[in-house]
């Protein structure tokens, strides 16, 4: 693993298992392994170690939607049941990355600029899936993108904080109809 993944990784356990006062940098080098002083090497401050933060678990997303997806969706029906998927995925797989992103949130309330790379990374998702529902031939990709993903990031949510179960096949009939507008 490379050095930027491995302080990335260590980064995102410490948040999602303490909170946002538990992300500094002696201790990530701590968690990482790494001699102290590896990760300010790196992330000079705080923001810049947040924003490295966001964009690995915004690249973990992609990962974990290419891995369901497999081949590119063909039609609403197959992107709907792959982001149902995913969301289901968060009770497991995804729960550190989903408790690690709330952490972010609570530490973006008392620091704007990581709210920025937060607000970032959104939009990068929310640009995947304006690609995704535009290979597929939707209308108003953007605007289904932005309601698809706040819905998702709810659920997701719902489901690692909440223990509320989810049902993958009424998820992705919920979201096949914002996608075909039915």
């Amino acid at each position: 693993m490379e050095r930027r993944e491995l302080l990335c990784s260590a980064a995102v356990s410490l948040l999602a298992a303490g909170g946002p006062r538990a992300l500094t940098h002696r201790a990530v080098d701590r968690t990482a392994g790494v001699p102290l002083g590896s990760t300010s090497n790196l992330f000079r401050t705080q923001e810049a170690l947040v924003g490295a933060v966001v964009d690995f678990l915004v690249q973990a997303d992609y990962r974990g939607l290419a891995r369901l997806q497999g081949e590119s969706p063909e039609n609403a029906k197959d992107l709907a049941t792959v982001l149902a998927r995913f969301v289901s995925a968060s009770r497991t797989t995804g729960r550190e990355y989903a408790r690690a992103r709330q952490a972010l949130l609570v530490h973006a309330s008392d620091a704007p600029s990581s709210g920025a790379a937060l607000a970032e990374g959104r939009q990068r998702l929310i640009a995947w899936g304006s690609d995704a529902l535009r290979s597929i031939g939707a209308t108003r990709p953007e605007e289904k993108s932005a309601l698809i993903v706040g819905m998702v990031d709810g659920l997701i949510s719902a489901t690692v904080f909440l223990d509320l179960p989810i049902r993958e096949q009424a998820l992705a009939s919920a979201i096949d109809a914002i996608i075909t507008d039915t």
